[in-house]
């Protein structure tokens, strides 16, 4: 009975190391994302600390950071994939916080997914992405230097 259950456990502990591995390496190209991400923001806008990274993929692909800079301010950085496209750089108290459009979203916390900044035609927003009662994906966009309602996607 004791072999069945070391053979038992060893079979978890297995399954278990197969699941973590394969987790942390499908991490792997986001991270060299983020990196390589905070090196360019380093160069382009002098963020000195990354507090946070997100990848917006809208009708345009961008790389966004929030970081402080050397004097302490604090900036968003909006990079790009399109090598035609310019980075964006703005500071971060010259927008809507995440909170402040939590609040003007009006949303429950535990109905959000996610929020972040992200860029479509050339205009700087917030994306809320959030589940609704019949648990059905919704997207909210708002600007970020207003807060200014921009569209939505529903019931997706």
């Amino acid at each position: 009975m004791k072999k069945w259950l070391i053979g038992i456990a060893v079979a978890i502990l297995f399954v278990f190391g197969i699941v973590a591995g394969t987790y942390i390496s499908a991490l792997g190209p986001k991270k060299d994302s983020e990196q390589e991400a905070f090196r360019v923001a380093q160069k382009e806008a002098g963020l000195v600390t990354m507090d946070e990274f997100f990848i917006y993929n809208g009708k345009d692909s961008y790389k966004v950071l929030i970081g402080k800079t050397a004097d302490g301010g604090k900036k968003a950085v909006w990079l790009p994939n399109d090598d035609d496209k310019k980075t964006v750089t703005a500071n971060y108290d010259s927008g809507k916080t995440k909170e402040e459009i939590l609040k003007i979203a009006n949303k429950k916390p535990d109905e959000i997914i996610s929020i972040k900044l992200g860029m479509e035609n050339n205009t700087p927003l917030w994306e809320i992405t959030y589940l609704d009662d019949s648990n059905r994906y919704n997207y909210d966009y708002y600007d970020f230097k207003t807060g200014e309602w921009l569209k939505f996607y529903r019931s997706i």
